[in-house]
This record gives structure tokens, C-alpha cells and sequence, in this order.
């Protein structure tokens, strides 16, 4: 399915229970539009709408420096309008999760709960110091786009990732990631740097949130914990969650634990409750 706006052409799939299941969407990190597809697919049951969002997958970003935080919370609105959704449960991946902060805080109304999964940003005062992000933009400037793929990911999920991608995504789905993480360090990073969300944006969310991190970010020095950490004092209505073992690949990593993880959080957040 496709959805085309003026900053943005957009492909999504609407799959799952379309008669009667709760619905989701997934909102992807950055470098892979297929992060949480895998997962989408063990909600059985739930109505699953899985976004690329521009720039990514089959998505195309019309914008000549690319679409920020609020461009993107604005392209989900329009693809739950299109698809006559009301009411969602939330659940995004790194950038993506910065994404459905931003709807939850725009459009109220729209946010029934939402699963972040090691949020991108804010940055945490204090964070440890990684040096994936500076390797991977330093291989970018020189065009080497294999080199930061790999300097980037490594530096957050272990050097197994290439694998893990084959592995639950085929050889096709990895080179698409590869060729699509071009977009991320040219124009995604640098758009999204400009976001600015602290703790009065973060204050205003009302809807319920689980913070999820990955265990095995502690041994890769990852600034995941201590960033969720810092999101998490400002939300009003957040819980977090640490998955023992795995690291910011983890909707890969263990796609059938994590969708039992968003199960059971929106179980406890049915779109009967109150809205706002």
C-alpha cells in the first residue's frame, strides 16, 4: 500500500486482524526499514500496520534535506487517516521511537500506549561515550557507506549483526539495508539532530509508555540505558523493562520474546480506556 503526501511517499503494510484486533504500528529505526517486521509478524491477532518511513524501505523523502521528527510524526497521522484508525498503540525503534514520542505529544488523541525500544534521542547528560555514531559518519564523509554501516551497527549490536540481518531478513533484505543506510548518514541524522524534545515535551505525554532496553548494551558501552533513564523521569506514566541479553538489534534478535513484551503492555492499555 502506498500513501503519497507533498514532503513524502510513503509504503506501509496494513496485515494482521483488519476485523477486529487492536491496532498497531511499527515504527522503524533508522538504517533498515525492516527492523520490525519480523516482530509484526508474531502479533497474532492485533491489527499490524508496519510504516517505512521516508527515506527507507520502499518509501520515498521528497524534502531536499530531509524529513525530521515532526515531518515523520505528521506522515503516521496521515497513514492512520488513510487507513480510518483512530486509536493506536504505538511501538518504535530507535529513531522510530523518537517518532511515536512526537505523535504521542502532537496528537494526543491519536496514542493509546506506546513501546519505545532504545529511543535515539534525547541524549542523557552523563551517557557513556560511544564512538559507533563518529566512525560511522567519519566513513561516510569519505563515501564509504559499507564501512559506516558496519562501524555503526557493531558499535550497538555486536559484530554479529550482518548476520543477524541475513538471517531473519535474507541476503536481499541486508543489501537493501546497506543501500538505504546511505539515507541516514546523508540526511536523516542531520535532520533529526535538530529535534528538539526535552523534559516539558516529555512531561506532556499522557499516554503510557514502556521503555524497553537491551541487557546486552552494558557490554557494547551503549548510551541506550542511561538515555532511557533520562526519558524516563520526565514521562508521567512510563515503565521500563530490561531484556537480559540482547542489544539494539533486539526486535531481531528475539522477535517472538519482543512481541510478547508488547502483548502483555498494551494487554493492560485497551483502546477502551480513556484517550489523551
Amino acid at each position: 500500500m502506498r500513501l503519497d503526501l507533498p514532503d513524502a511517499s510513503l509504503a506501509y503494510e496494513d496485515c494482521g486482524d483488519t476485523g477486529g484486533g487492536e491496532p498497531l504500528v511499527f515504527l522503524h529505526g533508522s538504517l533498515c526499514a525492516d527492523w520490525l517486521t519480523p516482530m509484526a509478524r508474531e502479533l497474532m491477532g492485533f491489527r499490524c500496520v508496519v510504516i517505512h518511513r521516508a527515506g527507507y524501505g520502499r518509501s520515498e523523502d521528497r524534502t531536499s534535506g530531509g524529513a525530521g521528527v515532526p515531518a515523520q510524526a505528521a506522515h503516521c497521522a496521515a497513514v492512520l487517516e488513510r487507513c480510518g484508525i483512530p486509536r493506536v498503540h504505538l511501538v518504535g525503534h530507535s529513531a522510530g521511537a523518537d517518532v511515536a514520542l512526537h505523535l504521542a505529544h502532537d496528537r494526543p488523541e491519536l496514542v493509546a500506549s506506546l513501546v519505545l525500544l532504545e529511543p535515539a534521542l534525547p541524549r542523557a547528560a552523563g551517557e557513556p561515550a560511544s564512538a559507533a555514531m563518529p566512525n560511522a559518519i567519519a566513513a561516510a564523509r569519505a563515501a564509504a557507506w559499507e564501512a559506516a554501516f558496519d562501524a555503526f551497527l557493531t558499535g550497538v549490536c555486536g559484530p554479529g549483526v550482518r548476520g543477524l540481518l541475513a538471517d531473519r531478513l535474507g541476503e536481499e533484505g541486508l543489501t537493501a539495508a546497506v543501500g538505504t543506510s546511505r539515507h541516514f548518514f546523508t540526511r536523516e541524522s542531520t535532520a533529526f539532530a535538530d529535534w528538539e524534545f526535552g523534559a516539558p515535551q516529555l512531561s506532556a505525554v499522557r499516554a503510557p509508555v514502556l521503555l524497553v532496553v537491551g541487557g546486552g548494551g552494558d557490554r557494547l558501552g551503549t548510551p541506550h540505558r542511561a538515555r532511557a533513564a533520562s526519558i524516563a523521569a520526565h514521562l508521567p506514566h512510563a515503565e521500563t523493562v530490561v531484556v537480559d541479553g540482547l542489544t539494539h538489534a533486539m526486535p531481531l534478535e528475539d522477535p517472538v520474546r519482543m512481541a510478547a513484551v508488547v502483548r502483555g503492555f498494551v494487554a493492560r492499555h485497551p483502546l477502551t480506556g480513556p484517550a489523551g
